[in-house]
């Protein structure tokens, strides 16, 4: 009779935290590439003009790169220089566009459709670039399942969750509206709450009492039964063995005691089981992704970060994102009827400058975790993507962050990429595109292992006529060009 190590453990009850050493240990023995990936989800866009830094001797058209390496962090634009000490583990893009949106927005507004609104839109293509998803009498919404998800199938694993989408509910125009898709039109479960994120991670209750079990007290807690489950399945279990089989079982045994001693060892960097309740609630959901990931619970995280109230980022409680500063944000590309400001321009950008202190917390957390010969940076990749190129509702000219994944990306540089594909939309035929985000999603199913040469949609039609490719890797991301 054969049975699986992991089977074994979970038939002792032992269920996630039971599992997490053995997982963290073989994940130690292999430092080869990345494991997991984090997408850090930003409603709205940024103000392109403080997002964007120059690139020296560049042509102004065309593709250009600029190493980070010995860039002081005075050079460093207001939105990107919370990441300048990170610098050699970043790769922020210039460029990019939503072509998939903005082919189906082509084909929503021909065809006179009932949503065309562009946050519904951008939230449904911001994983999900392929046309959406439409019904009578409720918003688009996703047209397939998204790219996290797909990540998250090939990722999957005995006793690990296959993903989890944590953070805030989006609701620029009444209706949540989802960024991570299971299937067309099916939103992923979100969970709301940093401390409920925790708990579902090690399958614990909510707590009853007015005091959380410590570390100690739930090892307590545990050891007796499992110990007290292994001897009966021993028991059960030896006499009806042969010789072979009941060799298996011992050496079961034994690894159920050294799962045992490691539980009863002293509180590690690697796989920390505390809840932290410190700062922010945005960094307990990023102290929470480090223990997910440090302990191999899962490898595939979505983060949907919030929208958060005026005051936090330094304005008054009477103003709020969406109907005091994006529409009006950018001199020359309003939007909904509204007139540029320089304090709508000054408010977004300090937004973005909010959101990429989060961004630097993740890293951070990430890099003070060692694996073998590197960190738990090196082994993630983060994705930092936007709702909408700007908060005008552009979709062309995304200001996006890849970060991690130092074997596999070239990291430590900015990329501005060549404006070369008609628009789709022929109210903006005369605005040419970046690579559409098709190719970065591509890009990362390279880097974590795969051969993939499309996601989602496959191709477009520009105004003019002209065939537009969505196809292929952003080769210049990859350490080794594919």
């Amino acid at each position: 009779m054969r049975f699986d190590r992991r089977q074994l453990l979970k038939a002792l009850g032992l269920g996630s935290i039971a599992t997490v050493s053995g997982r963290a240990r073989e994940l130690l023995a292999d430092d080869r590439g990345p494991l997991r990936v984090v997408f850090f989800v930003q409603p709205h866009g940024h103000v392109r003009s403080r997002w964007h830094m120059p690139v020296p001797y560049a042509p102004p058209q065309g593709f250009a790169e600029r190493s980070l390496a010995d860039v002081p962090a005075a050079e460093f634009s207001d939105v990107l220089r919370p990441l300048h000490a990170m610098r050699q583990n970043i790769l922020a893009l210039e460029g990019l566009a939503q072509t998939s949106a903005l082919a189906d927005l082509a084909v929503i507004r021909s065809e006179r459709r009932p949503d065309d609104n562009d946050h519904h839109i951008g939230t449904a293509h911001t994983l999900c670039p392929q046309p959406t998803l439409q019904r009578m009498g409720t918003f688009a919404t996703g047209g397939g399942a998204s790219i996290d998800q797909v990540i998250a199938q090939r990722t999957s694993g005995v006793g690990r969750f296959t993903s989890r989408v944590y953070g805030y509910d989006y609701a620029p125009n009444t209706p949540v509206t989802p960024f991570s898709f299971v299937g067309a039109g099916q939103a992923s479960p979100v969970v709301h709450s940093p401390r409920a994120a925790f708990d579902d991670l090690l399958g614990l209750r909510p707590p009853t009492l007015s005091t959380t079990p410590t570390r100690d007290e739930r090892i307590r807690a545990l050891r007796g039964s499992v110990l007290d489950a292994t001897a009966r399945e021993y028991e059960e279990l030896a006499p009806r063995l042969d010789r072979a089989g009941r060799e298996r079982l011992d050496q079961h045994r034994a690894l159920v005691r050294d799962l045992e001693r490691t539980l009863a060892a002293p509180a590690g960097a690697t796989c920390a089981l505390e809840y932290d309740a410190m700062g922010h609630e945005v960094s307990q959901f990023m102290r929470v992704i480090k223990m997910a990931f440090a302990c191999d619970l899962t490898r595939v995280v979505t983060f949907v970060a919030p929208v958060p109230q005026a005051p936090e980022f330094g304005y008054r409680a009477d103003e709020v994102v969406h109907g005091s500063f994006a529409h009006e944000s950018i001199d020359g590309e309003t939007s909904c009827g509204t007139t540029f400001t320089p304090r709508a321009e000054q408010a977004m950008t300090d937004l973005g400058v909010w959101y990429a202190r989060h961004v630097a917390t993740l890293m951070s957390e990430l890099s003070s975790v060692s694996e073998g010969s590197v960190t738990l940076l090196d082994r993630t990749l983060i994705v930092w993507v936007t709702e909408l190129a700007t908060g005008t509702h552009r979709h062309n000219d995304l200001c996006t962050v890849v970060a991690g994944g130092s074997d596999v990306l070239a990291t430590g540089r900015y990329i501005r990429f060549a404006r070369e594909q008609r628009n789709p939309l022929a109210s903006d035929r005369n605005t040419l595109l970046g690579p559409s985000t098709n190719r970065l999603y591509v890009t990362l199913l390279r880097a974590l292992g795969h051969s993939d040469d499309s996601f989602g949609a496959t191709d477009a039609t520009g105004a003019d006529g002209s065939a537009l490719s969505l196809r292929g890797p952003l080769s210049e991301l990859l350490r080794t060009r594919a």
